[in-house]
């Protein structure tokens, strides 16, 4: 089969790729494990859960994912098609080529201040306002932010690579290093802490959750010193922005964290702030706890699953209670 009337390069954000990519599969009428198979017989490597989580995702699947899937849907003939698409979205050119649009008038322009009054919901996600996007969209574009994405994804695979962190005198460092970090579960230390949502489908946010290192950026995951061991967790997203970790206090999804807008983060709400405590068992393990509170970061239902959520429970002691935490090349 061919894309048809699918044209990935109409493709006007990651949210509209991925739709693409689902119609894809649909117009294939092959099921996901059907997929994998067939991946596997063109020496690829695309695993269904792979291939359902990136649609269930509204952010780019990474290069080789989108290949592998193209191919596998029968489309093989337009993978370079889908690749150039990818890349121009990754390069922050979100939209297609076409007359720039007018500027809309000054009071056309919608703010975030209905969704900042109620400080419940998490703000890092509100959509900006078109003006705000296309300036967003021509910076990324100028400074090149799709060969900073790649490079990021290759450092942190390579990161990945290893199930041992870096040792430092006396079996672990007391606090964590500040600056770009993994996450890692120490069970499973080719998962990071990232974006994803929630599987139960009760919570539509964005939420964190563990995925494969080399799947788990955008958003880099960067730890901002409160005081001594206690840490923000921030989301660095290249259109999105900057956003801090917090609990969600109410239903759907309590005690699931979500990222808020750096401008609501404090140093005085203690959802936002985590002490990183050295388990001394192996170097750079930690458990995470949030600031006055007896709970812990782990994981929903003690699951070791890709996309598993991370949540705040009473603290067992258990192994999915240990993160490993390690600074990135660079930092």
């Amino acid at each position: 089969m061919t894309t048809g009337e699918l044209r990935p390069d109409d493709a006007s954000d990651p949210a509209a790729f991925v739709e693409l990519l689902r119609q894809l599969k649909d117009r294939s009428g092959l099921t996901y494990r059907q997929l994998e198979q067939r991946a596997a017989s063109a020496g690829d490597v695309l695993a269904r859960s792979t291939a359902a989580d990136i649609l269930r995702r509204s952010t780019l699947p990474r290069p080789e994912v989108v290949a592998a899937f193209v191919r596998a849907c029968g489309a093989g003939d337009q993978a370079e098609t889908w690749l150039r698409a990818r890349h121009r979205l990754a390069a922050g050119q979100f939209a297609p080529p076409s007359p720039a649009p007018e500027p809309p008038p000054v009071d056309a322009v919608t703010t975030v201040a209905p969704e900042r009054a109620d400080p419940a919901r998490p703000r890092w996600f509100a959509r900006p306002a078109p003006l705000a996007l296309l300036v967003v969209a021509a910076l990324l574009a100028t400074i090149g932010v799709g060969f900073w994405l790649e490079r990021r994804d290759d450092e942190q695979g390579r990161a990945a690579q290893s199930t041992d962190p870096t040792t430092s005198a006396g079996g672990g460092a007391r606090s964590p290093s500040a600056g770009p970090s993994q996450i890692r579960p120490v069970r499973s230390p080719h998962l990071c802490l990232t974006e994803g949502r929630d599987r139960t489908g009760q919570y539509t946010k964005e939420i964190a959750v563990q995925r494969p290192c080399t799947e788990a950026t955008p958003p880099d995951t960067s730890l901002a010193p409160v005081a001594d061991g206690m840490f923000f967790i921030y989301w660095v997203h290249p259109v999105l922005g900057k956003g801090c970790l917090t609990i969600r206090e109410e239903d759907p999804g309590r005690n699931l964290l979500e990222p808020w807008n750096e401008e609501d983060c404090s140093a005085s709400r203690s959802k936002q702030v985590f002490h990183f405590e050295p388990t001394g068992t192996v170097p750079d393990a930690y458990r995470i706890r949030p600031d006055r509170s007896e709970l812990c970061v782990g994981l929903r239902d003690d699951d070791s699953d890709v996309s598993t959520a991370a949540l705040v429970e009473p603290c067992t002691g258990g192994p999915d209670q240990v993160f490993l935490v390690n600074a990135l090349p660079g930092n």
